[in-house]
């Protein structure tokens, strides 16, 4: 990883480089021939008001000019010619053909004896280079008496574009060189808490939940990751030693109704077996119902408490007259975030066993308020132990009906939409079983 990561920044350093530096060295090159080009042109103006009066008297030739030309040669290294308006040389600073005389077949000389000025770059065949050419008019009252050429080659110029291109180079290998150096930082930074994550995720899962990911290492998005990676471990071993104490408690319950149901059968009391086979078969309904509160997926949403309430004491409004009980509720209860079919399933579970420790002429009643329910029964009511230990799986208080794994399912229910639920003494003597969910303002 930290390898991709230093290649990326590289990467990305590069594409910068480029993107700056070759613009700058075409930039640099442009402006360096201009600047070559309009220094000449200028010096091309100078040669041509010298050489005026002395074209104008028709001199074949001007040892005054030659001079002057060969002084600028010998200063500047480029190449003066001047002619005649017929193209014939009057003085040359540097002649590289012997006897050479006549010019007029050069583009750029009878371009300059039409009355233009000319600029530009060629190869010279005779010198196997390249040359900046000027050449410039000289003229007076609109007639064209002569022209002056000067050639200065490129080389000079090519250095000094080439080392301002050396230069560029030299530092974008400092800058990469920073960058890499920076990036490796970068990279190590990011990929050693991501290696020590992964070695934590290889543990887990080689099945050690209890190993941890640092979440004080590395930038924040990665120790938001081990926060989050924690938090999952810590879920995934939750859900084991849950899954493990189901199975525990489950081959525990189950061993004494199915011993039960084979004595019955080998003394032949079908009847009997009938009633522990229904036993058996209702603790079995109650294991699998745990079982898919544990593994819940019901989504939550906003849901409206007390309608949830009105609901279901309505539909247990017959079975607790049939028993005798006044059934109650009241209050709004207001807006909470939970799954509704857990919301219905706490709240039946719970007027179920009020119903059960409710002897007939009591009442039961359920309030709803901000996020808060109640379920309060007129029974017999349970001591501080009892009402700790009323949670855990298939504990029962004596002779109480039931497998013992009702409140087990709620508390797991409730759980599951971030809320809690607790037993309380009532002021009744009975039970006040309370469910807090996260209320929401409407």
């Amino acid at each position: 990883m930290t390898r991709r990561l230093l290649a990326s920044y590289l990467a990305l350093t590069v594409v910068v480089l480029v993107a700056l530096e070759v613009p700058l060295a075409i930039v640099n090159a442009r402006n360096e021939q201009q600047d070559l080009t309009a220094k000449v042109e200028r010096d091309a103006f100078v040669f041509a008001s010298y050489a005026e009066d002395t074209l104008q008297g028709g001199v074949a030739r001007s040892p005054r000019l030659v001079t002057i030309a060969r002084n600028y040669r010998s200063l500047t290294g480029g190449r003066v010619v001047i002619v005649d308006k017929k193209g014939r040389s009057i003085a040359d600073s540097h002649p590289t053909v012997a006897n050479e005389t006549s010019f007029s077949s050069r583009p750029e000389i009878a371009a300059a004896l039409r009355g233009r000025t000319v600029t530009g770059i060629r190869r010279s065949d005779t010198l196997d280079t390249k040359l900046l050419y000027v050449a410039v008019p000289v003229a007076s009252g609109g007639n064209v008496f002569g022209a002056v050429r000067i050639t200065y080659p490129t080389s000079a110029l090519d250095r000094r574009i080439n080392r301002y291109r050396l230069a560029l180079a030299a530092v974008a290998l400092i800058v990469l060189a920073a960058a890499a150096v920076v990036g490796l930082l970068l990279a190590r930074s990011i990929a050693r808490p991501l290696r020590r994550l992964e070695n934590v995720a290889a543990r887990v899962g080689g099945g050690e939940l209890t190993a941890r990911a640092s979440e004080q290492d590395g930038p924040s998005d990665v120790r938001s990751l081990a926060g989050e990676f924690n938090r999952a471990t810590a879920k995934l071993a939750a859900l084991l030693r849950s899954q493990e104490q189901f199975v525990a408690d489950a081959s525990h319950e189950l061993r004494t109704p199915l011993t039960a149901l084979r004595l019955r059968l080998e003394n032949g009391e079908t009847d009997a077996a009938l009633v522990e086979a229904e036993r058996l078969a209702g603790l079995v309904d109650e294991l699998l119902e745990l079982a898919r509160a544990d593994a819940s997926g019901d989504p939550a949403g906003d849901l409206r408490l007390g309608d949830v309430v009105e609901r279901r004491v309505e539909l247990w409004s017959a079975l607790a007259e049939e028993r005798g009980v006044h059934l109650e509720a009241w209050g709004d209860g207001g807006t909470i975030r939970a799954g509704e079919g857990r919301v219905v399933q706490v709240l039946d579970n719970l007027l179920s066993n009020a119903l059960d420790a409710t002897p007939a002429g009591a009442s039961i009643t359920v309030t709803a308020e901000g996020g808060e329910l109640h379920v309060v029964d007129e029974g017999t009511g349970l001591t501080a132990e009892q009402r700790e230990r009323a949670f855990d799986r298939f504990w029962r208080a004596s002779k109480a009906p039931g497998s013992g794994l009702g409140l087990s399912i709620a508390r797991r229910l409730v759980e599951l939409d971030g809320g809690s639920i607790e037993l309380r003494a009532a002021s009744t003597g009975g039970i006040d079983a309370v469910v807090r969910y996260s209320a929401r303002r409407t």
